[in-house]
């Protein structure tokens, strides 16, 4: 089921989203070099292939499809201990995916005051590497099944710098995972800079395969207006409701990963009590998504609702967890 981690299920949807975007590559007459299988650039030119007319046929040339240029797709680099993943460098799919992101934030919100960028995307240093080492090091220490599946569904891990952005998924570049690089870094909050990133890849990676599960198995109707619009627990503009189903699939999961971070990872007793925070928050937020969108049950298929009924589940038990362990630290400090 979607609200829980499954590596298998994951590369079954990964697989037949794949094989499509090969077959759309493919029927556009795309020749020359063209990015890797399963690269998140791939998946930009399928989307470009299906926006635009099929070019006339022309002597085949040694170039990459029409918007991309060889240079722009670096080879993969770096492994994070045991996860193979490229540490992106900047390229046109990436900055492009950027700017959409940019376009789609509420008005004010994709620009600064100063010359600096709202969201741009960074190279990776060094040191930012060795923290998506530990984090990867650690989420297979505390939730080896939520690691197995961020294996299966993400290939690129994007760095952003820029205030306007914490972090995103974009169909057109399915694979890749955009982080802003502040959330390498301890937070004031308390939280381990390792945490963070856990958090985000999290976060990300459980939008990939919602995006993913959804090309081969609906979620939603086709009955479903694509413009009706709701509040949800994550962002301060209404969104799509296939916006709020996943938010309610994040939160579920990010709940999750604070209570095994708190019960199994090594942590100072503030970091522990920063943990613990944030794990209520998630809590009181994912409470939100599963009741907003069990008001909208009737746009949701069949497996929609075995979604949303998972996740009802399953916060359930987190609730009982959470007080059973407030009830315990009362009775400590009676």
């Amino acid at each position: 089921m979607l609200v829980t981690p499954d590596a298998v299920a994951a590369r079954r949807a990964e697989d037949a989203l794949w094989h499509a975007t090969d077959a759309v590559v493919h029927r556009a007459g795309a020749v020359g070099a063209l990015p890797p299988p399963r690269h998140p650039a791939r998946k930009a030119v399928a989307h470009r292939a299906l926006a635009e007319p099929r070019p006339a046929p022309a002597p085949p040339r040694h170039e990459a499809w029409v918007g991309e240029i060889p240079a722009a797709v670096p080879p993969p680099r770096g492994t994070a201990g045991r996860w193979a993943v490229d540490l992106a460098v900047p390229a046109p799919h990436l900055a492009a995916a950027v700017g959409r992101a940019l376009g789609s934030l509420p008005r004010g919100l994709g620009t600064t005051s100063t010359e600096e960028p709202g969201a741009v995307v960074r190279s990776w240093a060094p040191w930012q590497a060795a923290v998506l080492a530990e984090t990867v090091e650690r989420l297979d220490q505390v939730w080896p099944a939520m690691l197995a599946e961020l294996r299966e569904s993400v290939s690129q891990i994007v760095l952003l710098g820029g205030r306007a952005i914490s972090g995103f998924t974009d169909f057109t570049t399915h694979g890749a995972v955009f982080v802003n690089a502040a959330r390498l870094n301890a937070g004031r909050d308390g939280l381990p800079g390792w945490v963070r990133l856990a958090d985000a890849l999290v976060h990300e990676g459980t939008h990939t395969r919602c995006n993913a599960a959804a090309f081969s198995t609906p979620f939603l109707t086709s009955a479903t207006d694509p413009r009706h619009s709701v509040m949800t627990p994550l962002r301060p503009d209404p969104r799509p409701l296939t916006g709020l189903f996943q938010q309610t699939v994040v939160l579920v999961r990010q709940t999750l990963l604070y209570r095994l971070v708190h019960r199994c990872a090594p942590l100072s007793d503030s970091q522990r009590e920063a943990v613990a925070d944030r794990r209520a928050r998630l809590l009181e937020k994912a409470f939100q998504g599963v009741d907003t969108l069990g008001r909208h049950r009737a746009a949701l298929t069949p497996a929609g609702e075995a979604v949303h009924a998972q996740a009802a589940g399953l916060l359930a038990e987190e609730a009982e967890r959470y007080e059973a362990r407030a009830a315990r630290l009362r009775g400590g400090r009676a």
